[in-house]
């Protein structure tokens, strides 16, 4: 592994200047200040990429996936930046069906791929901390040829060039704000909540997550990008992510981790449940804060996905070693407190990150508990199949760490047009104009206008 560090730039200038490159990904912890954020990526121009359409049935995935990951190793840089390369990439909710066996879905995909990954040889990243940028290249070219130094050399040569003599591109400027409008087909977010109810009583699931969704008709321009830099701005979310992958372009303002995993096995994941949009009034905004801390609904939903999570990790991690290490913190962000807790573990020897992403997958707080029967109730209920929306969308480093965020508050750009979904955790404290109001808060932060569902 080769590396060079630069002067530090702001990772959206640097954008500017990339974007339209093949295959741009770039994982970016916008505003850099969470506690989580200190680490932005920054690649395009992958030199391999996986793609997986069966999302109805395993049928060799992981076998497939790790040999294709094997094809391409790496030393990594003692003390670099956690991810110097490797494999970027996203899992569509539809995925859930390569390990969930009994979950099928009577909507067709939004997307033919469900799994889609690129390996990408050289990486810039962005320490926020301390201000520092690197460019870290392995010199891969193809599967099961070992790295070229040289060819490392020259790469970080060219993109160092790139940066020094290209001003950043002005993105389109057509808009795409306007004209979101609902999915047909949905039911009144009201009787969702009381269904939702009544399968609780009956003791089908404890919570469920329902979403609403609002589509968007792309015109001759897509605005992805230019929509990403002002939405980051305004949201600040620490897990966000923009990326090109084949028909399908990803606009992920997540602040939500689903799990990372470092080099020597250490796994967290942290579940959100429980919203509340903030006041300019500090005084107020404290309160707010301080009833989101103590909401016994919110609470008890937060929890509630917190054992969901500890079990889903313990199917990986060694025995005794999985551990609530914060429950339900408020964490806050410029438009938003979120209600977030953290469950560590220590994975079992043998095990890597496709044996965790298939422990977790889907998120917890993202189907409700238990998972299993919670999405069947998802897929009865919502108007269409969820595509990326709470999928996972993150990296698988070389040296075989991970991360990756959840998929909500993103904008998913299909060549048939832009989707969007908000949803809300229901359960039976579960008031319906209150989550109904969640659900708008959430939409609100991304869409410029979205009418309600009728």
């Amino acid at each position: 592994m080769e590396h060079q560090d630069l002067p530090w730039k702001d990772p959206a200038e640097i954008a500017g200047i990339l974007h339209r490159l093949p295959g741009f990904v770039w994982l970016d912890s916008a505003g850099g200040g969470h506690v989580s954020g200190r680490y932005s990526y920054m690649a395009a121009t992958p030199i391999s990429g996986f793609c997986w359409p069966q999302a109805d049935a395993n049928a060799g995935f992981e076998a497939q996936f790790r040999a294709w990951m094997d094809g391409f190793q790496a030393r990594t840089v003692e003390g670099g930046s956690p991810f110097q390369g490797g494999v970027i990439g996203y899992l569509s909710y539809d995925a859930a069906s390569i390990w969930i066996r009994d979950f099928q879905s009577r909507h067709p995909p939004s997307l033919t791929e469900t799994v889609a990954f690129a390996l990408y040889d050289t990486v810039l990243a962005f320490d926020h901390l301390n201000r520092t940028l690197s460019i870290y290249s392995a010199g891969l070219s193809i599967a099961g040829v070992p790295p070229d130094r040289r060819l490392a050399r020259e790469r970080i040569a060219t993109l160092t060039e790139m940066l020094n003599a290209a001003p950043p591109t002005e993105p389109e400027t057509s808009p795409c704000g306007d004209d979101w409008a609902p999915a047909p087909h949905q039911t009144d977010y009201a009787e969702l909540v009381a269904r939702v109810q009544n399968a609780i009583r009956d003791g089908e699931v404890y919570q469920a997550n329902i979403a609403s969704l609002w589509t968007h008709p792309l015109g001759e321009s897509n605005t992805s990008f230019r929509d990403y830099l002002r939405l980051r701005a305004q949201t600040e979310a620490p897990f966000s992510a923009f990326g090109a992958f084949g028909a399908r372009t990803l606009s992920s303002l997540s602040p939500e981790r689903l799990v990372t995993m470092d080099r020597d096995g250490r796994v967290r994941a942290e579940p959100i449940k429980g919203t509340a949009r903030r006041a300019t009034d500090p005084e107020q905004d404290r309160e707010i804060a301080d009833t989101l801390a103590g909401s016994e609904k919110d609470r008890a939903e937060n929890i509630m996905i917190v054992d969901l999570m500890r079990n889903d990790l313990s199917r990986v991690c060694l025995p005794e070693s999985v551990t609530v290490a914060d429950l339900c913190r408020v964490e806050t962000l410029p438009n938003l407190h979120h209600l977030v807790s953290s469950v560590d573990g220590q994975m079992e020897p043998g095990r890597d990150a496709i044996d965790l992403l298939a422990a977790v997958f889907p998120g917890g707080s993202v189907t409700g508990a238990p998972k299993s029967r919670a999405m069947e109730i998802i897929d009865e209920f919502e108007p269409a199949a969820r595509g990326a929306f709470c999928g996972a969308l993150g990296y698988i480093g070389f040296d075989g760490a991970c991360d990756f965020n959840i998929m909500i508050r993103t904008i998913e750009y299909l060549p048939s047009g832009a989707r969007y979904w908000s949803g809300a955790g229901l359960t039976l404290l579960s008031e319906p104009a209150a989550e109904w109001a969640e659900v708008q808060l959430k939409a609100e932060r991304i869409l410029s206008t979205y009418p309600a569902p009728s």
